[in-house]
């Protein structure tokens, strides 16, 4: 699954105008929402406060979530955060081991599909949490993005690009999220599952036409977790100043210095 030419490594070899496909960390911010799902496609609404006092979403069938993604563009891996959310009126769902990893189509060819693998801790329960994501739209666009750029639902609706969440149906469609940068298929992982599940482990399964992947762990064996990344945005990279540039900084200031005072002695 170490695709050395993914989608990813082409767009951002054009983005960066360096001719070739060159590996370059891309650090990315993210809003979206989380779907769970039943092992019939059907929503769960999140009781915690204060989703389920929004209309927004329907009351917390949809939950908002923030986080970081990044990326290596040679050899199409990547791991990220999540900002914990509040969950079911049991605490915090706390992620931890979010990784990512590009794998073309899914037979070896260049393409827009990703897995992700992560843990999260909530409510003394620890749950494994595996998902095929189409990037389509990230991919599709990244070309065109620069630094400071924010990539959104408006983006997608000028390039056509995007993905499409699995999940747009819930409630005969009352709650779409529409197109978007990142969006959980309805493809399944497969390879070994589990709380000590490594990225390198899984591997691209079956379409059972539900948004997510059961998860076979924790309190919601059989249920689906869908993470659909809405926003992106890729904020400027601030280049630290080697320390010889200070060294040599410090230098002219005490040579003007010296300069001064040799000149007021003469």
């Amino acid at each position: 699954m170490n695709i050395k030419k993914t989608a990813i490594s082409i767009a951002l070899s054009s983005l960066l105008s360096t001719g070739t496909a060159q590996a370059v960390i891309l650090d990315m911010n993210f809003d979206g929402l989380f779907t769970m799902l039943d092992s019939t496609g059907t929503a769960l609404q999140n009781s915690s406060y204060p989703y389920y006092g929004d209309p927004t979403w329907g009351y917390g069938l949809r939950t908002q979530i923030t986080g970081t993604m990044s990326f290596d563009t040679d050899t199409g891996a990547g791991t990220g955060t999540i900002t914990p959310f509040e969950f079911f009126n049991g605490g915090p769902a706390v992620a931890s081991g979010v990784s990512f990893q590009a794998i073309g189509d899914g037979a070896g060819n260049p393409g827009s599909l990703m897995l992700g693998n992560m843990l999260f801790s909530w409510g003394g329960n620890s749950i494994s949490t595996q998902i095929v994501m189409d990037a389509s739209g990230l991919f599709a666009e990244l070309p065109t993005l620069g630094v400071g750029a924010t990539y959104d639902a408006s983006t997608c609706a000028a390039s056509g690009a995007c993905a499409t969440p699995a999940s747009d149906n819930i409630k005969k469609s009352r709650y779409p999220i529409g197109p978007v940068p990142i969006a959980t298929s309805s493809f399944n992982t497969a390879g070994q599952t589990g709380y000590g599940t490594t990225i390198g482990q899984l591997s691209l399964g079956t379409d059972d036409g539900i948004g997510g992947s059961p998860m076979d762990n924790g309190p919601f064996s059989g249920f689906n977790a869908n993470f659909d990344i809405t926003s992106i945005f890729i904020p400027p990279v601030i280049m630290p100043i080697p320390a010889a540039v200070w060294l040599f900084g410090s230098g002219l200031v005490g040579l003007a210095a010296f300069a001064r005072r040799r000149k007021h002695s003469i």
